[in-house]
């Protein structure tokens, strides 16, 4: 699976972050959908970018998807790293609804991810919101994983929407891409959750200071803290070693 030739971009270590607008991208991503090629999309944020940078299986993964930035983190390591950042915030739980309301009429999509009562009220959400769209088919992201497979190849649909959660939707998405191959596949993290009201989102004040981190580490402070203090470290010292190993 072949992602469309790089124009300008921010090397991270091993991912190459797509420097795109929402509007760029969501015409990117629609061409693929209508033209039938196949194009796996991830968003970045600085979680994925620690396990691309600890797991070089993941990062040769990795170089096929189309990668944009998700996150305040991912636009300050550029900055760092490359001298500029991105021009938008491309994160999946918004990009994701404008994506599906562009999308023509009858475009088959497909869910797998979340629990099982979360994907299944969130497939009736899409078809309620965006009624131009069939939803052909969903499963959970646990025990329904594996099934999903099968599902792919028998419904074969045009997009294919991964709510694991980075990097194990990621994971999946190399496994499953060969079941559906002319799909487009976009993992979209806690997207069911925050559609169907399972999880609160960060105020939208918050989410324009750039601050929904700082949301979810307060709501969730036992699971979060790692992820944005430790992981961010970890990340920016091997960002910053390759950089100097790359100096003449």
């Amino acid at each position: 699976m072949t992602a469309p030739p790089l124009d300008e971009s921010r090397q991270l270590g091993p991912v190459c972050v797509r420097a795109r607008s929402i509007d760029t991208a969501s015409r990117e991503i629609l061409g693929a959908i209508r033209t039938r090629s196949p194009l796996c999309v991830a968003f970045a944020n600085t979680h994925l970018l620690y396990y691309a940078v600890r797991d070089p299986r993941l990062a040769e993964s990795l170089r096929s998807f189309y990668i944009v930035n998700d996150g305040i983190g991912v636009d300050l390591l550029a900055r760092l790293i490359c001298g500029h950042g991105f021009e938008e915030n491309l994160n999946g739980t918004d990009f994701t609804p404008r994506l599906l309301a562009q999308l023509p009429a009858g475009t088959r999509v497909f869910l797998v991810g979340a629990r099982t009562d979360v994907t299944q009220r969130a497939a009736v959400e899409i078809t309620r919101r965006w009624p131009h769209l069939t939803v052909c088919g969903w499963r959970d992201g646990f025990g329904g994983r594996e099934q999903a497979l099968d599902d792919l190849a028998k419904f074969a649909p045009d997009v294919v929407l991964a709510a694991m959660g980075n990097p194990r939707q990621e994971r999946w998405i190399v496994c499953a891409a060969a079941a559906a191959p002319k799909a487009v596949f976009i993992g979209v993290g806690a997207w069911f959750d925050f559609l169907v009201g399972a999880a609160p989102r960060a105020p939208l004040m918050w989410r324009r200071l750039r601050l929904e981190w700082a949301f979810r580490l307060a709501r969730e402070p036992r699971r979060m803290w790692r992820r944005y203090t430790i992981e961010v470290l970890v990340v920016l010292v091997a960002l910053l070693s390759a950089s100097l190993r790359r100096a003449p």
